[in-house]
């Protein structure tokens, strides 16, 4: 939420957390391309033999359409799931009574007629037509290890990634403001209005 913030500054948390996990996903992939360029290294180890394989994303390429505020799956109307549903759903003691939290907040049920448990198979389906109609809330890549052919898939958390990016660049920038405050005693204000490039040169300069 805090990073949907940024990305939808007129937005109250509030709004933001009923947002569809698709649609919240691609604010953030929006805001990581605004702010670090489309393209998004990254890398996987093989669950095999544990080869590292690096890789890049385009982000630009990520980028699809959001979900209908309603669709019918096998004769009941769902919703998307939204932070706050995913949220709820982490505090239940176990997989299967989150799943069951989850498919139950996401029914869109008449106000007349009394809420129902949901079976096995009428939650499958949800997930199936959630899943194909808003394939932003479940980016999900195919990898292949080079080193000894095994395939996998995995999902991509692009919440998880730029948290992780933003955290790193924020460490980055205190070491720069360290080393030039040192060595030339600046202070934090006028090493942060240097822009990237101006800043770099001088750390070259200091490290040479």
């Amino acid at each position: 939420m805090l990073l949907m913030a940024a990305a939808r500054p007129g937005e109250t948390l509030q709004q933001l957390a009923e947002l569809p996990i698709g649609a919240r996903d691609q604010a953030l992939l929006a805001l990581r391309c605004e702010n670090f360029g489309p393209g998004l290294p990254a890398y996987v180890d093989c669950p095999a033999c544990s080869t590292r394989l690096e890789f890049a994303l385009d982000g630009e390429a990520l980028r699809c359409e959001h979900t209908p505020a309603c669709i019918e799956a096998d004769g009941i109307r769902v919703r998307p799931p939204n932070s706050r549903d995913l949220a709820l759903a982490l505090k239940q003691h176990d997989l299967e009574s989150a799943v069951r939290c989850l498919a139950r907040r996401c029914v869109m049920s008449d106000h007349d007629q009394p809420e129902r448990d949901l079976t096995p198979e009428e939650i499958g389906q949800m997930e199936a037509v959630l899943a194909e109609a808003d394939s932003a809330a479940d980016i999900v890549l195919n990898f292949s290890c080079e080193q000894c052919g095994h395939e996998w898939p995995g999902a991509f958390d692009i919440a998880g990634y730029l948290w992780q990016e933003i955290d790193a660049h924020a460490c980055r920038l205190l070491n720069d403001i360290h080393l030039l405050a040192r060595a030339y005693g600046w202070t934090e204000r006028d090493v942060l209005a240097l822009s990237d490039e101006r800043r770099a040169a001088y750390i070259n300069r200091v490290t040479a």
